[in-house]
Parts: structure tokens; sequence; C-alpha cells
């Protein structure tokens, strides 16, 4: 069994983490930005030093290869482009243990069955163009971008052909993908689990739901006459809190925002809109929540608009195995979980069918801010239960 070396694992985080560094302790580091393109130089020289040949693609993927016994690949990856007023660990750690993986092996002549490609994907957070533009280029799964998107890509001196020369041309090759992140949640840390074995990526339905009722004087007229938009919605908001608990065991639904028409203080709403957002693993539940909210009222008393739709991706079992093997084997506590986040796995996964995430433990369940911390303990169990998976993986095929 191999093992990083935790001390320059650590060491490399923190050089990445100052750069892009906001005055109140934060990351600030866009796709394309000089801070981005900083940071692509740092990471080509980690890379050469773990022994990976290094080239930057056409959408700005930095991609690392260490030639295997055969042309079989196997695929690492996450990324290093922030929100603002970021943390040092979200995507990057993924990104570092990869190579810190390499650097392992590297060390230790050991020369896989698979070639290896270890991967930072451009623009996964989406702040400069749209989200998951690198990885999704890589799978050719970036062929339908909206005006705006290609606008801003024209901003930058890029355009459909480098979307399109990004497309991997071994994605026949690619036996298995595999991505180490943060949890983005407090469940590992609550229960005092080492490892998160995921099993998918939740999908997501966002709505946009209206409810009428009557504007009227708030002064003359008495409660039982009254019509009132808000008290419907309020009770709806209610009712699909009820409902997602008892659907599902791991399904959220949020209401991140109300407004009310008119809006004023002595006029009966007539008018009350909601954003509606739920998430689960199964389709037939999100199936059923929906149906819920379609039903609850009359036609003529309600509209509804789907803003966003996202299909659950389930990771592959041969992954889940390998992660759980070398978890057992390191001696760490293991749980399943679901990742109620998005991340370069799940558009991978559509081209790559055997796909693989390992989580490791947010303090607090904090993350995408300043006081986003994962234990460098942790940090070193999670590259470490990474590395092993990559050889169980190797030995597969």
């Amino acid at each position: 069994m191999y093992k990083v070396n935790a001390k320059r694992l650590q060491d490399n985080l923190e050089l990445l983490g100052k750069i892009g560094r906001t005055a109140d302790g934060g990351i600030c580091r866009f796709t394309y930005s000089k801070e981005y393109f900083e940071s692509v130089e740092f990471l080509k020289r980690i890379m050469q030093d773990a022994g990976l040949e290094v080239f930057v693609d056409s959408i700005g993927n930095v991609i690392g290869t260490a030639k295997g016994k055969t042309d079989r690949i196997i695929l690492m990856g996450s990324h290093i482009d922030s929100v603002p007023n970021a943390g040092i660990f979200d995507g990057c750690l993924g990104v570092l243990s990869a190579i810190e993986a390499m650097h392992a092996l590297h060390e230790n002549g050991v020369q896989l069955d698979h070639t290896v490609k270890v991967a930072a994907w451009a623009e996964e957070e989406g702040n400069t163009v749209v989200g998951l533009l690198g990885s999704g280029a890589f799978v050719g799964k970036m062929n339908d971008l909206t005006e705006v998107a290609l606008k801003k890509m024209s901003s930058l001196g890029l355009g459909v052909e480098n979307v399109e020369a990004a497309k991997s041309k071994d994605l026949a090759k690619i036996d298995a993908y595999l991505e180490l992140h943060i949890e983005q949640g407090g469940i590992l840390d609550a229960d005092g689990v080492n490892i998160g074995v995921v099993n998918g990526i939740v999908g997501i339905r966002r709505f946009e739901f209206s409810v009428f009722g009557t504007k009227n004087h708030a002064g003359t007229t008495p409660m039982h006459l009254r019509d009132d938009a808000l008290i419907k919605a309020a009770n709806l908001i209610l009712e699909l809190d009820k409902l997602a608990r008892e659907v599902e065991p791991d399904m959220v639904c949020t209401i991140g925002w109300i407004r009310v028409e008119p809006g004023v203080a002595n006029v009966i709403p007539g008018k009350a809109v909601i954003s509606i957002e739920i998430r689960a693993m199964r389709e037939d539940s999100m199936d059923r929540v929906q149906e819920y909210i379609l039903q609850r009222f009359k036609k003529d008393e309600f509209s509804f608009k789907t803003l966003f739709r996202q299909v659950p991706v389930l990771m592959a079992q041969s992954c889940k195995q390998a992660i759980g093997r070398a978890a057992d084997e390191l001696g760490l506590s293991r749980m399943n979980i679901n990742s109620g986040a998005g991340h370069d796995t799940m558009i991978i996964a559509e081209e790559v069918g055997n796909c693989g995430m390992v989580f490791v433990p947010s303090v607090g369940g904090v993350s995408h801010c300043p006081e986003e911390l994962t234990h460098w303990s942790d940090v070193s169990n999670g590259a470490n239960v990474l590395l092993n998976s990559l050889l169980n993986l190797d030995q597969e095929k």
C-alpha cells in the first residue's frame, strides 16, 4: 500500500491558496483571470515535478499525463477556479491530491498498467462563462452554448472552435474517472466519519410558482372574506417542507425567495410568487413533489414555470467498491453519501460510465467562503484513499 506525502500536499494547497487572495482572507480566482493563469503555471510546475507530461488545451484545461503500460486511461481531476471570496479546499483539494498521488507513485518508481491523466478542469464554477465548461468540452457536451455564453467567450478571445478542439480524442479509452472533493455539507463532520463514498449527485428541479388571490383593502375586509395569495403560498411552503421529509429521507426542498404583489402594508396580496427547488436522488421522488404542486390549486389559481432541471447521476458500483476497499485497507471509517452539490463528475459521467467520487469532511459543513476548513489529517486521508482507489481500479482492467 502506498501513501502520499502529506506535508507536500499541505504545502501545495497553501501555496495555491495564496494566488488570488482577497483582503479578508478569501480566494477570488475566476477562470481566465490573471490569477487563474498564475495558478495554471503553478500547476504545470508541480505536475512536472510529479513526473507528468503537461498540456493546456484550447479551453484552459490543464492535463498531466503519466504513461502506463497500456493506452487504457484512468482519469482523475477537479477544478481550481473559485466562487467570489472562496476557501482554499473546494476543487483544489481534488486536483492537488491527484497530482500528489501520481508524485508518490513516481517517487516509488511505479508504472501502472493504465495511462493516468490528471485534469484541472476550467470554469467549473461558471463565474466567467458557464459552469462545467472545461470538463463538458473535454467530453463533447458543450455544443449548445447560449448566445450569452458565446458572447462572454468572444470577449475573452475564445469561440466555438476552442470548445470543439478541447474534445478528447481518447474518450473510448477511458476506463474510469475519480474525483476527490470536500463534502460541502456537515454530515461526515457531524457523524465523525473519515470518508464519504458517493452514491451519486442529486437531481435538481427549480421552479417559479405564482399563486393568485384577490387584492383588497387590508382594513375593511374581514378575515373570513379574504382571498390572500400570500397565505396560500405560505400554506404550500409548509406542506412542501413536510412532504419532502416524507417522500425520501435525503430529499431537500427549498423556497429561496418570495415576491408579493402589490407589496404594500395596507393591501391584501393579490399575487405571491415563490421559487421552489427540490433535490433528490430519485426522479420519481421529484415527480411526486412536482405533481403535488400542480394539483394543489385550481388551474386558474396559479402559474408554474420550470427554470432548471438536472437529472440525478449515479456513481459506478466498481468505483464505489474500489473507494470502499481503499478506505478499509487504510483503516478509515466510511459511509455512503449523496452529493447535494454539482461537480465536474456529473457531466463526465454522461460519456464515461465508470465514475466515482470521494468525500472528506468539511468542518461544520462550511464551504464557498474563507472559513471553509478541512483538517489536514482529513486531507491526507482523502488523498490516500484516492491513490489506493486508483491502484484498485488499475488492477481491475
